[in-house]
């Protein structure tokens, strides 16, 4: 029987022994049993000087890190996973798995500990890969800017180039042009695209959102007035239509105008005479309209809140600006182009993890391209690190990419690996998960996974759930 035991003994012993991750067992009141050689390279210790003393004793001393996955998972008594990092600089993943006896008593702590730096290098070594190739695709859409003489605009899906292609048809020429589409998109952009190409580019565009002047002084705005014309009204002033002669004016939120000044707007379209108020002189002017509005004017025009004539004299040519979610390949390029754009205002260099990227590709933004730059502008800000992972990312942003893309992956963008593919849903999936969990271990159960596999996981992806307290002691160890 002695011999039998012995003979288990050696075999447990070259079993931890052999291990490549380092392997320590302590008691169940925290003093250190065993260590193999292994956790003796890790943390720069023998075992002479660990074994049998208490894990704080050991702490104390500097021969091992704090917080501990051991006393955590005595604390607990529970399954615990801490990334780390030690007093040498080196990155690890530390699992402590309490063991009971027949009547529920803690009596071993058994912690695994995975020496991660090598696959965190290689990771940084990935990224400055990616960092060349996205540097060399910038130039790419540096030149493609540069042929549309506007480096605001970034245009790589088909729906947008071909708005491009057509705002620039339409600079050749001089009719109104009604530009439609969502909050947001850039309508104002293309405007000044279409004033950039055209004959007039060496005179001024004056804007005007109509809905941000009130009623009353929208058609002196407009129009202009005479000294005396209404109270206030101290002294003469032109109005922007003939500030714009020879110019163009851009009328943004047009359906904003109210009736009487679009009556009088009517007017001046149809024979291109301007009278300010106050005054009975009226003067010839030329100036090409360009207007703009997110709203239904046909619904408008129905329902008798626009006016039928003046719609039809402004949709002479109508120009549909594609939403952000119907131009995902645009996503990419306008994401970086931001970013790289607001930390060169801030003087600070920011760049995104793959997971942020993912996040904020996979996200719908229903404010379109004015959200995304506010996301981005914010982001560069706010961040504290150099590295923007999805933790810097606003919770509606995080919330919104998971459930767009949680149980449907129709529309991935075509560059796409499959490998790319599969890590994106795999990663919506432990986002999904982790809502409804509040601990790693339930995550592990619910997905059939090992706990260590869905921390490695969390970990990989960048994913701070509330279950991720000990996410501080990875960027901030202690010393």
């Amino acid at each position: 029987m002695d011999r039998f035991i012995q003979e288990l003994t050696w075999e447990h012993n070259a079993i931890i022994d052999s291990s490549s991750d380092g392997l320590f067992v302590c008691d169940g009141q925290g003093k250190i049993l065993h260590i193999n050689p292994a956790s003796e390279r890790i943390n720069h210790a023998t075992a002479q000087q660990l074994v049998g003393k208490d894990y704080l004793e050991s702490a104390k001393e500097g021969l091992v890190i704090l917080p501990s996955a051991a006393l955590e998972a005595i604390n607990k008594r529970e399954q615990v996973s801490l990334l780390q990092e030690n007093r040498f600089g080196r990155k690890l993943i530390s699992t402590a798995t309490p063991v009971f006896d027949d009547s529920d008593q803690l009596i071993r702590v058994v912690v695994s500990e995975r020496d991660i730096t090598e696959i965190d290098r290689l990771q940084r070594q990935l990224e400055e890969q990616q960092a060349l190739g996205d540097q060399f695709r910038h130039q790419i859409l540096e030149l493609q800017q540069m042929q549309l003489d506007n480096r605001q605009i970034i245009a790589e899906s088909p729906c947008m180039v071909k708005a491009i292609r057509q705002a620039l048809k339409m600079s050749q020429v001089d009719p109104t042009v009604l530009i439609l589409g969502e909050s947001g998109v850039g309508k104002g952009l293309i405007a000044d695209l279409i004033h950039h190409h055209s004959l007039r580019s060496d005179q001024p565009i004056i804007k005007l959102n109509c809905g941000a002047i009130p009623e009353a002084l929208i058609e002196a705005e407009l129009f202009g007035y005479e000294k005396g014309a209404f109270t206030g009204a101290a002294n003469n002033k032109p109005g922007l239509l003939e500030v714009a002669d020879g110019g163009m004016v851009f009328l943004d939120e047009i359906a904003e105008l109210p009736p009487a000044s679009q009556v009088k707007l009517l007017r001046f379209m149809e024979d291109g005479l301007v009278t300010r108020l106050g005054s009975t002189q009226s003067r010839r002017i030329d100036v090409r309209i360009l207007a703009a509005t997110n709203r239904d004017l046909q619904q408008m025009m129905e329902q008798g809140e626009f006016r039928t004539d003046l719609y039809y004299r402004l949709s002479v040519i109508p120009l549909q600006i594609p939403a952000l979610r119907e131009r995902k390949e645009c996503l990419l390029p306008l994401i970086r182009s931001y970013i790289n754009h607001f930390s060169s205002r801030s003087g600070q260099s920011k760049r995104l993890t793959a997971a942020a990227i993912d996040t904020l590709t996979d996200y719908s933004y229903p404010g379109n391209v004015r959200e995304l730059m506010n996301i981005c502008e914010r982001l560069v800000v706010m961040s504290e690190t150099g590295l923007i992972d999805v933790n810097d990312l606003p919770q509606a942003v995080i919330s919104g990419a998971s459930n767009e893309t949680g149980t449907s992956f129709k529309n991935w963008p075509q560059n796409m690996s499959m490998a790319q593919i599969l890590e994106t849903v795999e990663r919506n999936v432990l986002l999904a998960a982790g809502k409804r969990c509040s601990k790693q271990k339930d995550i592990a159960t619910g997905l059939g996974m090992s706990q260590p596999t869905v921390a490695r996981k969390l970990q990989k992806y960048g994913i701070n759930s509330q279950f991720g307290q000990n996410r501080n002691q990875i960027e901030n160890p202690p010393e």
